[in-house]
């Protein structure tokens, strides 16, 4: 698990922005909070809820194996998947080991002088 709540928000801010999706700071700053809450190794997946408020209305949560806690909580479904499928990256990433690569070097087909 990542340990440092601010490497935590920017990596999965990267992450998220590669997909897309973009989380307010607040946002980032609630899931960086739940996220030591909720350990495992399970996949993250999102679930979907009936919201007490609002005839019809749902909402997404982004949860962890069969547990009840979320990370994150959205009416858009497209924002949780994404949620969860950058935490899923992020996890991977730090089981390999793998440096995360922010910005990857574009190679020159001009001949060099």
């Amino acid at each position: 698990m990542i340990t440092k709540p601010d490497d935590f928000q920017s990596r999965l801010r990267v992450l998220l922005g590669l997909q897309g999706a973009v989380l307010t700071e607040e946002e980032l700053s609630h899931a960086a909070e739940s996220y030591v809450r909720c350990p495992g190794k399970e996949q993250w997946n999102v679930r979907e809820y009936a919201r007490r408020t609002g005839a019809g209305a749902r909402e997404y949560r982004v949860v962890r194996g069969s547990s009840v806690q979320d990370v994150y909580r959205s009416v858009e479904r497209v924002r949780a998947d994404a949620v969860g499928t950058a935490l899923n990256e992020l996890e991977a990433q730090n089981r390999s080991g793998e440096a995360p690569q922010l910005v990857r070097p574009v190679e020159s087909t001009r001949p060099v002088e």
